[in-house]
């Protein structure tokens, strides 16, 4: 059975990356290494792990891990829950993080935006019905 549930994004810059998810996303860093660059962090109890691109790995031959070469095509997108979702926005702007939009209140309710981390990585911050 399954302790944790995480993913590894792929990043040009894991310093840069980790900053981001620390500051704006307020995840906690557990691990930060050296050669080859990665970091691990925890957000609302899941694994969040940032490896820099380009680095091989024995136990995935054959694959690289790259960060999206096109920020406007989404393969993924971290979604992220909160209390209040416009309070977040304005924390967020004050950061100065980049948005898709204003923040949007669907039919269904709630509230909802996205924002783009240094990467490209759409970044879901969602306050639900």
């Amino acid at each position: 059975m399954a302790t944790r549930a995480g993913v590894i994004l792929a990043v040009a810059d894991v310093e840069r990356s980790v900053a981001f998810y620390r500051n704006a996303v307020e995840a906690e860093l557990e691990a930060l290494y050296d050669d080859p660059p990665y970091a691990t962090l925890t957000l609302a109890g899941a694994r969040l792990s940032l490896a820099e691109q380009g680095y091989p790995a024995d136990d995935r031959p054959g694959i690289e891990l790259a960060a999206p070469s096109d920020a406007s095509r989404a393969d993924a997108m971290l979604v992220v829950e909160v209390a209040d979702a416009r309070a977040e926005h304005a924390r967020l702007a004050r950061l100065g993080i980049r948005f898709l939009a204003d923040p949007y209140e669907p039919p269904w309710g709630g509230c909802r935006f996205f924002c783009v981390d240094p990467d490209g990585y759409l970044v879901e911050i969602e306050q639900p019905a």
